[in-house]
């Protein structure tokens, strides 16, 4: 593995350059452009920690967005022979970029059924939004703010916590009891071009937004937020683990 400085604005990689390497930071700010250099749009601000680029250990078909160091940061890179290796000598550490391939797996699989499915009449925000999650009952506030959380990053996982389960992939972990309301990865909110959305990334019971269940038995896995408040639900009409979600212009 090898680490890298970037200075901000410097282009890790851009779209259509060949998929060699995955990229851990270590430092610092990157984000995940389409549209770059004509007409960019961030799809993903990334910090300390994030990996991207995994597709890289996987095939090497060229890149479909640009990533671009925001702040100056330290990336470490490894490639495909690299990581065969860790797998034998750190498997904790190569677990880390196995999460990361099977979430993106996970939301593939979830945005393609979803292309299927007839989309709701809902209004989405537009591009230029802010998204913040605040507790709407008293086990929520537990694990965000009263003042609010900013959403900064996307897409932002939320599930249930487990012990050591290398395949989970949070960024807010619930801790619940059974009969359990939160799956381990219960649902995510999810940025495109087109604004925000819930996706439930395969829970048990599902997730209501605004009154509607998605995921868990039910067929859409997927739907829009509006502009505003908009309430979300981890699991039951009777789950404590409830959420308000603003999504405004920024």
């Amino acid at each position: 593995m090898a680490e890298v400085n970037y200075e901000p604005g410097a282009l890790v990689f851009k779209k259509g350059d060949e998929s060699l390497f995955a990229y851990l930071i270590q430092s610092g700010e990157i984000e995940i452009l389409d549209g770059y250099p004509d007409a960019p749009v961030r799809l993903a601000l990334l910090k300390e920690g994030a990996i991207f680029g995994e597709m890289g250990l996987i095939d090497e078909r060229p890149r479909n967005f640009t990533a671009r160091a925001v702040t100056a940061a330290q990336i470490r890179s490894i490639d495909r022979a690299g990581f065969v290796e860790l797998i034998k000598s750190d498997p904790d550490e190569a677990f880390r970029y196995l999460r990361m391939f099977f979430e993106r797996l996970r939301a593939m699989n979830v945005r393609f059924v979803h292309s299927k499915e007839k989309k709701k009449d809902i209004r989405v925000a537009k591009t230029n939004y802010k998204v913040r999650m605040f507790p709407d009952s008293k086990t929520a506030e537990s694990y965000v703010p009263s003042a609010g959380l900013v959403i900064e990053s996307f897409p932002y996982r939320v599930g249930r916590a487990s012990k050591h389960d290398p395949l989970d992939v949070n960024d807010l972990t619930l801790t619940d009891k059974v009969p359990y309301n939160v799956s381990r990865n219960h649902f995510s909110i999810e940025k495109t071009d087109q604004g925000v959305y819930i996706h439930d990334r395969g829970s048990f019971v599902g997730t209501i937004v605004n009154g509607d269940i998605i995921g868990g038995h039910h067929r859409d896995a997927w739907t829009a937020l509006n502009e505003g408040i908009n309430e979300v639900v981890a699991g039951s009409r009777t789950s404590a683990f409830r959420f308000r979600v603003e999504v405004t212009e920024g």
